[in-house]
């Protein structure tokens, strides 16, 4: 008990007890109270607060992205491609695409969709102007008394729709049946224009695609090559624009083929070679005489100097012979231009196509891959027909309505579409595709 004695000096007691006092039984000293203190708990909430910020920002920052790629995606690609490379690029817009039509099917079981692209149009009188009146001569000769000559005997048949196909077993009103309602210069008398709509996926039934008719015997097909697409990388510009002497008799645009770099699919319009024609590829040709072709190039038609006028390809036929075709569904870059499978890209897609009557169709339509886009032409009745560009806001079909002053006004033909309708009343980057009334032909 006296141990320690020996060296003790004045306060080592206390120090001892102090020490004793600081520590259990086992010499082991107590655990501290785990209660934060009031700074701690400050900057707990703190940095909570900043999280949760943060993260409301990036969820903001995302949504806000999302209702402006349609505007923002071009510049996007642009840069990714730039920086990244094509293929990488192509991989990035693959993941987009499959993460976009997730949302879009928990969207459609959320919310549902509407299953008529045309069914938001109002009911409007429309400006039509008068025609000058079509001379009809009758040979005279010998002839029965109480046979009076008709004149209407002598006029064209007028258009007749094509057979349309029923994709689904329980269609929506309307669809798959042929209308003249909303379209310029068009009535169910004088039928110059028609539409319908298809659903071809069964997977997604908001997927809808728009087909407007045109009767080729009526109009003049155009196509006009952008100031710098598709033949920029060489050099090779075009003008871009509609002429001006053009812009009153407008009926219809849309969107062309792909950029010149992505594929390199063919063009020679305007007396110029934007990119070289190659055999095999699905191509149409305007000729001098205001008729057009489409068909695989090489095999349907070549290109002749004496006869044609613009041509322009892009990927291989959709519809071959009255037929889907049998490529729609290959990888690589048949439908588009990297080793990536864009073939089953699931996003806005845009097409023409030919009737056996020899009419025009323009189709465009949302969530598409090449082979649902493939079906919905074969379904509206063509015989041939082609793929154009894809993707928004690069879709884009306008309609052009007559005014008093003999300007036009513009309309998209189907609300949904990405881009304002009067985009190809300005000056064009990328080629196009027009046509505009002209009768000379309807005999």
């Amino acid at each position: 008990m006296f141990r320690g004695l020996t060296g003790w000096r004045p306060g080592e007691g206390r120090a001892a007890a102090a020490v004793g006092a600081a520590t259990d039984g086992g010499g082991q000293a107590p655990a501290e109270d785990d209660e934060p203190g009031p700074d701690a708990t400050r900057r707990v909430v703190t940095w909570r607060r900043a999280v949760l910020a943060v993260l409301g920002m990036l969820l903001l920052a995302g949504a806000a992205a999302y209702l402006q790629k349609d505007r923002i995606a071009p510049e996007v690609a642009d840069t990714l491609r730039a920086t990244i490379g094509d293929e990488r690029t192509a991989r990035v817009e693959s993941w987009f695409f499959r993460l976009e039509d997730r949302v879009q099917k928990v969207r459609y079981r959320v919310l549902g969709a509407e299953m008529d692209p045309f069914e938001v149009r109002p009911v409007r009188v429309e400006f039509v102007a008068r025609e000058p009146a079509r001379e009809v001569v009758v040979w005279a000769g010998a002839r029965r008394s109480d046979a009076p000559v008709n004149p209407d005997a002598f006029l064209p048949q007028p258009m007749q729709f094509p057979q349309t196909r029923q994709l689904r077993d329980n269609p929506e009103p309307g669809e798959g049946t042929w209308t003249t309602a909303g379209l310029p210069r068009t009535s169910p008398d004088d039928p110059l224009l028609a539409k319908t709509f298809f659903r071809p996926d069964s997977s997604r039934p908001y997927a809808l695609v728009g087909v407007l008719l045109v009767d080729a015997r009526r109009v003049r097909l155009h196509l006009v090559a952008g100031t710098v697409d598709p033949g920029g990388s060489r050099g090779v510009k075009g003008p871009g624009s509609i002429p001006a002497e053009d812009v009153p008799k407008l009926l219809a645009a849309w969107n062309g083929g792909f950029k010149g770099d992505h594929g390199n699919f063919g063009m020679v319009a305007h007396g110029k070679e934007f990119q070289r024609l190659r055999n095999g590829l699905a191509t149409v040709c305007t000729k001098k005489d205001g008729t057009f072709v489409m068909g695989e190039y090489g095999r349907d038609f070549t290109w002749d100097e004496a006869t044609m006028e613009a041509c322009r390809q892009n990927a291989v036929l959709l519809v071959d012979g009255g037929e889907i075709s049998k490529r729609t569904n290959e990888g690589n870059d048949t439908w588009g231009y990297v080793q990536v499978n864009s073939s089953e890209f699931i996003t806005w897609r845009s097409a023409i196509g030919v009737t056996k009557d020899g009419n025009l169709l323009v189709a465009a339509g949302n969530s598409l891959s090449a082979a649902t886009l493939a079906k919905a032409l074969w379904a509206a009745g063509a015989e041939t027909a082609m793929q154009l560009d894809i993707n928004s806001p690069y879709v884009l079909t306008s309609l052009f309505f007559p005014q008093p002053d003999g300007g036009v006004r513009p309309e998209k033909f189907m609300e949904t579409m990405p881009d304002g309708p009067g985009r190809f009343l300005r000056v064009q980057e990328r080629d196009f595709m027009y046509v505009t009334l002209d009768e000379s032909r309807y005999r």
